[in-house]
């Protein structure tokens, strides 16, 4: 699936771009005792009805499943369990079982003892790189005077899409690797909020590092979710 940003540099120009990461080569491979490569999988471990919940609503009772786990296997559906699961996706559900239309996820503080200390609603972070307000780049810094100052924990490359933006792209690109700087991105109309890439994902800070080589350029926008020193 492609990944899209909405990039504004510091003369205006805006261009939805696409972003994609460089997954990692791996270090260590596990084999089995014949040398054949393994491979993990997901597999489903048992159904809603199969769930505490689901057998609590079919048999009213703690004690009334212990009974039911003696006798047979109800958490057991013999047709789903143990198949294959690919992609995902998360659904919230209401105590009746049902999926839930609304959701609203509170936070509950307790004390050592376990007691209730107080609730308080969770407000999920909204992605905004694709918006219609655009990341701003904004404050360049020397890559010599960042080296102490963040910790990146993700990357991401961008790409052109057409002729027009590989030559927006390019330019960034270029001007950052001559003076040897990181350009920071930020979302919001002054573009000083931090950049979110999923619905209820982390809040990041950017910065993009650019590299040339003849009539080729590698864009790459770092993300760190620490807090920043003065810089």
């Amino acid at each position: 699936m492609k990944r899209y940003i909405n990039l504004m540099d510091d003369k205006g120009r805006d261009a939805k771009l696409l972003f994609s990461g460089q997954p990692k080569d791996k270090q260590v491979f596990y084999v089995s005792e014949n040398g054949t490569p393994t491979h993990t999988m997901r597999v489903l471990k048992t159904t809603l009805q199969g769930s505490y919940d689901g057998l609590l609503a079919s048999y009213g009772s703690n004690d009334s499943i212990v009974d039911a786990l003696i006798k047979g296997d109800p958490e057991l559906d013999v047709k789903r369990t143990g198949m294959k699961i690919s992609a995902t996706s998360r659904l919230y559900i209401s105590s009746q079982l049902k999926p839930a239309r609304r959701v609203s996820i509170h936070e509950i503080v307790r004390d050592v003892k376990g007691e209730k200390m107080t609730e308080r609603r969770v407000l999920e972070n909204e992605s905004n790189i694709i918006d219609e307000i655009p990341l701003i780049m904004g404050q360049i810094v020397k890559k010599s005077a960042m080296y102490n100052k963040v910790v990146f924990v993700k990357k991401y490359q961008l790409h052109h899409v057409n002729g027009l933006t590989f030559e927006f792209l390019y330019d960034i690109a270029k001007r950052l690797e001559d003076e040897q700087s990181l350009m920071i991105v930020g979302a919001g109309k002054s573009g000083k909020d931090p950049l979110v890439f999923q619905d209820g994902g982390k809040k990041y800070r950017g910065f993009l590092e650019g590299r040339t080589q003849g009539s080729k350029y590698l864009l790459i926008l770092h993300l760190s979710n620490l807090e920043l020193k003065d810089i």
